[in-house]
């Protein structure tokens, strides 16, 4: 028995997931964390996951929706990975039991090591909905709300996107955004912003953990 249960805490579970990262804070202007700058105080940032692919095990993520909502403990660039900050992790309603009892800890545990949630205050399982119409993306979920459109580029027509980023190690290929609005109001947090950053980028990620 004892040998049996030795196998099953070593084991590791592979995950892979691919998709879209949707993001906006609280800067004025494309944030500056993005260029390694710190701020004067520390920022705050609404983030949906869109997992186009992705399995955990044998269990099938792709098309599940996840929203991160977090305040942020520092002012400082450097601090942004490492110490990130604390709020909300919604995931949508839609998911099965199986798919929660993998999704849970791949947040709990910042599984990927990119997650800035690293306190998480509650989890709630909410309808979330992706509204795209041309480059303007709208979601919605009960507690909050996000509107990000393209910053368009010189064509007028592809949006501007950010090179050589200090976050390429987790994401690609980001493109710019204008967010119209976001609004947050959970666990003693009401935020409400307008004509604040944007990113949208791809993310495409793979690995074993044990702390499933």
């Amino acid at each position: 028995m004892g040998e049996i249960m030795a196998k099953e805490i070593s084991e590791r579970i592979s995950w892979s997931m691919k998709g879209v990262w949707y993001e906006a804070c609280a800067s004025e202007g494309l944030c500056s964390y993005y260029f390694g700058r710190d701020r004067e105080t520390p920022c705050k940032s609404f983030q949906l996951f869109q997992y186009n692919e992705g399995k955990i095990g044998d269990v099938d993520i792709s098309g599940v929706l996840a929203i991160n909502v977090i305040d942020l403990y520092s002012n400082k660039a450097a601090d942004v990975l490492p110490k990130g900050g604390e709020g909300g992790l919604y995931i949508s309603n839609k998911t099965t039991e199986e798919q929660r009892r993998y999704l849970e800890p791949l947040f709990i545990n910042n599984i990927p090591g990119a997650i800035l949630l690293k306190k998480i205050l509650g989890i709630k399982y909410v309808d979330i909905n992706l509204n795209q119409e041309g480059n303007t993306y709208h979601i919605t979920m009960p507690n909050g709300e996000m509107k990000l459109s393209y910053a368009p580029g010189l064509d007028g027509k592809n949006p501007q996107r950010l090179q050589n980023s200090l976050f390429g190690m987790f994401l690609s290929d980001f493109k710019i955004c204008n967010t119209h609005f976001w609004k947050y109001n959970d666990f003693g947090k009401n935020w409400e912003f307008k004509n604040r950053s944007g990113m949208i980028a791809n993310f495409d990620l793979q690995g074993k953990s044990r702390k499933f």
